[in-house]
């Protein structure tokens, strides 16, 4: 029987390898990512972006508000209890209920808000990650077998690349429908090329692009931050420009929308997939209340059992062990960090 990977924001904060020298800097959580964004900006070339500060302006003073800060600035960033979590839930409310009549032009775009607050989510990881492949997702990679399954919520591809280093995962491994994949500058046809391990990234990933005007999804195979390196972006099946080049990932709104299909068929595969398991690792993931779909999967997973399998919680986060014991029904064995785990 398979094991199953359940993968959080925690597991990349294990990331040590980082070169772009900007003090404090980590790969961001929920609770301190505008504060990580901050240190990006303020210490790298971004800054000078005077497109993208404007954006990034704009963000602010339509959020600030709602917080009842009356001046914008990154100031704003340093708020107390400013999750992303819950600025991108306002900007998703703001978006479809108190401005619902969109345009059908501007309806094959994002809104200017989750555009930017998407753009800065990966520039901060891209600079966060910057660096070699993580020595510790090299390790759990090389503890992942023929068979076993793992369900991310990490937009990154530390996981990613350290599995395909090591051959253990194709294309296919997402079990996403790709049109295209780019690799060596230049969009290839996806082939059958069978997977040792499914690697199902139920939030999406920052190197999935759909274009937004034909609909095309594309794999971005080495790349999180650029879409297609240092290339304008052009959809290889419509040649349609970057305005309508979106990342294929699903916002931490406490009300989730799926409303792509394929994201959504994740899902469908991983609830077919988990049946019986034989254990269950989960690094770096809380369990939140608010994660109703996550709760929901691991529900139907628990119907699915004969007996409950072992499960092993790595995370300093007593709180978050209890919720993973209510929902399993079990009590699992804790492992305070990574480093912990891979040494046994």
């Amino acid at each position: 029987m398979p094991d199953l990977y359940i993968i959080g924001a925690g597991c990349s904060r294990n990331y040590s390898q980082s070169k772009c020298n900007i003090k404090g800097l980590k790969s961001p959580l929920n609770k301190d990512f505008f504060k990580m964004a901050r240190r990006v900006i303020e210490n790298t070339g971004m800054k000078h972006d005077l497109y993208f500060m404007d954006e990034v302006n704009n963000l602010i003073s339509t959020i600030a508000p709602l917080y009842g800060q009356v001046k914008g600035g990154l100031d704003f960033f340093e708020n107390k209890g400013l999750t992303l979590e819950d600025v991108m839930t306002l900007i998703d409310i703001n978006d479809k209920l108190f401005i619902p009549f969109a345009s059908p032009q501007n309806k094959l775009t994002e809104s200017r808000e989750l555009h930017t607050l998407k753009e800065l989510l990966v520039r901060t990881l891209d600079y966060a990650l910057m660096g070699s492949p993580c020595t510790k997702h090299n390790k759990l990679a090389k503890k992942l077998s023929s068979g076993d399954i793992v369900l991310s919520f990490n937009y990154d591809i530390l996981l990613d690349i350290a599995l395909f280093n090591l051959g253990k995962i194709t294309e296919n491994s997402y079990r996403m429908n790709f049109s295209k994949i780019h690799i060596d500058e230049q969009w290839l046809t996806p082939k059958e090329t069978q997977s040792d391990v499914t690697l199902l990234k139920l939030h999406g990933s920052l190197n999935w692009i759909r274009c937004g005007f034909c609909g095309a999804l594309l794999l971005n195979q080495y790349r999180q931050h650029t879409l297609i390196g240092a290339e304008e972006f052009r959809c290889p099946r419509c040649s349609s420009d970057e305005r309508y080049a979106k990342r294929v990932i699903v916002p931490p709104a406490q009300s989730k929308d799926y409303g792509d299909r394929d994201i959504a068929f994740l899902w469908i595969q991983a609830d077919n997939l988990l049946k019986e398991i034989s254990r269950i690792i989960c690094i770096g993931y809380s369990f939140p209340s608010s994660d109703f779909d996550m709760i929901s999967l691991m529900r139907r997973l628990r119907a699915k059992q004969s007996k409950m399998p072992d499960v092993y919680f790595i995370s300093p986060d007593s709180q978050a062990r209890k919720r993973a014991e209510v929902l399993f029904g079990k009590q699992v064995t804790q492992y305070d960090n990574l480093s912990k785990y891979l040494d046994t």
